[in-house]
């Protein structure tokens, strides 16, 4: 299973409010470590729903310049913004799209968990297995104050000494309640799960019920563990 027995896909949505309108702006805070695949995970999310969302990306961090280029040449809007992200949340952004958009503001390290939120803002936490399965406890503020976990480089759990027990165990002393997504950014295991979080804001359908993806046991994308 790739989502926690308390992110069952009927619990998972109950973690999701009802879309706003027809047209509407979701904000993700996107909040993990250096390292833990927070642009792969907005590469690979643009690669799976372009069409269906206008994904853009602003990076809070002035050191994020080869992030930013990587997700441009995928076709991505992206920029940094070093001023206080609470400027431009209550003006106009610097990114302006049509339609249904998605917009990632990108922070590394142990930031952007406490900015104040809306209801169209949600922090959703990139912890890759490479970091250790003791973090809940270390960091417990942090932990208390996200809508969902992604528990990224999954393929890499045999090479470590992480503990996915361990680590949901911990992390319920702290939050009962988020959701986690296992998945691996570089393989596509999982990231179905992560996929229908998304959809669900927007009030449209699962990733598979709307053929964005063949119906195949053995295809990286479709949930295998």
């Amino acid at each position: 299973m790739d989502i926690d027995e308390r992110g069952s896909s009927d619990n998972l949505e109950g973690n999701c409010p009802p879309p706003e309108d027809s047209c509407s702006k979701k904000i993700i805070y996107l909040l993990g470590n250096t390292g833990s695949g927070k642009t792969q995970l907005i590469r690979r999310t643009h690669e799976s729903l372009r069409g269906r969302l206008q994904i853009m990306a602003i990076y809070c961090q002035p050191n994020s310049i080869y992030d930013v280029e990587r997700l441009k040449a995928a076709g991505i809007p992206a920029i940094i913004h070093t001023e206080t992200i609470r400027t431009h949340l209550n003006t106009d952004q610097p990114l302006k799209g049509e339609g249904n958009l998605l917009l990632f503001y990108e922070f590394s390290g142990r930031t952007g968990y406490s900015l104040q939120k809306k209801n169209d803002i949600f922090r959703v936490y990139v912890f890759s297995v490479t970091d250790g399965d003791e973090k809940p406890l270390k960091y417990p503020r942090m932990f208390k104050e996200i809508e969902l976990i992604i528990l990224n480089k999954v393929d890499l759990l045999p090479f470590t000494d992480f503990s996915i027990t361990r680590f949901k165990t911990q992390l319920r002393l702290v939050n009962p309640t988020v959701p986690i997504i296992k998945l691996s950014c570089r393989s596509g295991v999982g990231l179905d799960n992560w996929i229908n979080w998304l959809l669900k804001l927007y009030g449209e359908r699962h990733l598979e019920e709307s053929g964005s993806l063949p119906r195949l046991n053995n295809f990286p994308g479709i949930s295998s563990f």
